[in-house]
């Protein structure tokens, strides 16, 4: 008679477990794929943008005006900058133009700073 008595209790009881595993499984999945969505770092538009530009004219502009697109240290002063127009040209100007683009006060993109060219030996 204890048998027929403890009987109907282990369905309910494998019932219970069957869904606490299952929303269990179902928190982790949600956790999980929250935390691969939050840890992938965001893309940089910069680094898109500056791999498609360092071919051609603008390599040569950079190397000739020894250009930076991340800047230098503080006490250098750049002399230059390269800017891209909102029709899209990409124009060398100077430091206080670029610096204006880069403030806002002008319309346009600042991609690189620049020291000048360098100083030739015998350009004295």
């Amino acid at each position: 008679m204890l048998d027929s008595v403890a009987s109907p209790a282990w369905p309910r009881v494998a019932v219970h477990a069957v869904r606490t595993a299952t929303t269990i499984a179902a928190l982790t999945l949600l956790v999980g794929f929250g935390a691969v969505g939050t840890s992938a770092p965001p893309r940089s538009p910069e680094t898109s943008r500056q791999i498609g530009m360092s071919s051609g004219p603008l390599d040569a502009m950079m190397q000739l005006n020894r250009c930076s697109f991340t800047g230098f240290d503080r006490d250098v002063i750049p002399s230059n900058a390269i800017v891209r127009t909102p029709a899209g040209v990409v124009e060398l100007v100077t430091f206080d133009r670029g610096w204006a683009v880069f403030s806002g006060e002008i319309a346009g993109e600042l991609v690189a700073v620049c020291l000048g060219p360098a100083d030739t030996p015998g350009s004295a």
